[in-house]
């Protein structure tokens, strides 16, 4: 993991800015950074951000609380007997809450940071929560990022186009924009072919699994 102070000389380099030019200081740039990461991390479900946590459940009680790293969920699954739980809209479990009914939970729902299992468990259950996790804020620039060194360069663009808007260069921010949804683009293409598991349809398949 890089360290934030790294990444603004990388940033400085790349937008051709000395590091005595009071138009844009350190703090300007780790605010960047910040904005820069929060933006990246939205566009896709990157898997260093991917978490599991297993949450038992009682009978009659059909809420939990993620963990306090939660931002969203990825899936719900019962872990015995095996299931995945459908997710359905607030309003949609609203109809079923009224209904009272008990059973082995089937759907969830989010709403206002607690997640709701319908129906209500009639026994005690062990759910399995995937989910993502927050972004990391850098609080200054000894802090480091949370993604792998070699995902750095997609960042340190993204920045730089900030910088770049707050210089009014034009030319280069749309430059620097236009590279950065090429680099995306690249490395979510990447991050799939490293991560995801092949689908097997053929015997041949079975060779890149």
């Amino acid at each position: 993991m890089t360290a934030a102070s790294a990444l603004i000389i990388q940033i400085r380099n790349r937008v051709n800015l000395a590091t005595d030019d009071a138009r844009v200081t350190d703090a300007n740039i780790l605010d960047f950074l910040n904005a820069a990461m929060q933006d990246v991390e939205s566009q896709y479900s990157w898997p260093w951000r991917q978490q599991v946590e297993t949450i038992s459940v009682s009978a009659n009680d059909n809420t939990y609380t993620p963990a306090a790293d939660w931002r969203n969920t990825l899936s719900v699954t019962l872990v015995d007997p095996p299931a995945v739980l459908q997710k359905r809209t607030w309003k949609w479990t609203r109809r079923v809450a009224w209904a009272d009914m008990t059973g082995t939970p089937a759907y969830y729902t989010e709403h206002a940071g607690v997640i709701y299992l319908y129906p209500v468990p009639d026994k005690a259950y062990s759910i399995e929560h995937r989910y993502l996790e927050t972004t990391d804020v850098l609080g200054s620039t000894s802090a480091t990022v949370g993604n792998p060194d070699w995902f750095d360069n997609v960042i340190v663009t993204k920045a730089s186009s900030y910088v770049a808007q707050k210089l009014r260069d034009s030319e280069l921010y749309q430059m620097l924009e236009t590279q950065y949804k090429q680099q995306l683009k690249s490395f979510a293409d990447d991050v799939s072919r490293s991560y995801e598991p092949v689908n097997i349809a053929t015997r041949r398949d079975w060779e890149h699994g």
